[in-house]
């Protein structure tokens, strides 16, 4: 190994294992480097009260720092509408259905009829009502319409 290269590298941490990773990375790269399955995205942790940011597993570069943490969760594929949504939570509200079927901006209301199907054991089919939620599982379908109240 050169001594360009190894000028470059530093450790990271993913799932809590330690790995030497050329810097800057891209998400592609920081994918295979884990090697992390096609059906988990990885995350970035950050400091204090923000979210955990997505690495999309893309060519995008990505700028590490060393012992920086990263971790690996579950993502399941579910449908509204037929639109195909991946949600990386157990489970899923009312109003996050309502918000998927509507797109980022829409306003969430009491408004929609909710139903779903090809769940899981627990609940397989049935109806969502506001302030509810339901384990999902890959596969499921959501269908929304609106009651035709106002």
């Amino acid at each position: 190994m050169s001594v360009d290269v190894v000028a470059h590298l530093v450790r990271i941490h993913v799932n809590r294992e330690p790995y030497d990773s050329p810097n800057p990375a891209t998400g592609e790269a920081l994918y295979g480097l884990a090697q992390i399955p096609p059906h988990e995205r990885l995350y970035r942790e950050v400091n204090g009260d923000k979210e955990d940011k997505p690495i999309p597993r893309d060519g995008e570069t990505i700028h590490l720092k060393e012992d920086e943490h990263f971790y690996s969760q579950k993502v399941f594929e579910i449908f509204v509408n037929t639109d195909e949504h991946e949600i990386d939570q157990k489970h899923i509200s009312y109003a996050q259905v309502v918000e998927l079927y509507l797109g980022r901006g829409g306003s969430p209301s009491n408004e929609y009829l909710v139903k779903y199907s090809h769940g899981p054991a627990e609940n397989p089919s049935g109806t969502l009502a506001p302030g509810q939620k339901v384990t999902v599982k890959d596969g499921m379908r959501f269908r929304v319409a609106g009651t035709g109240e106002s």
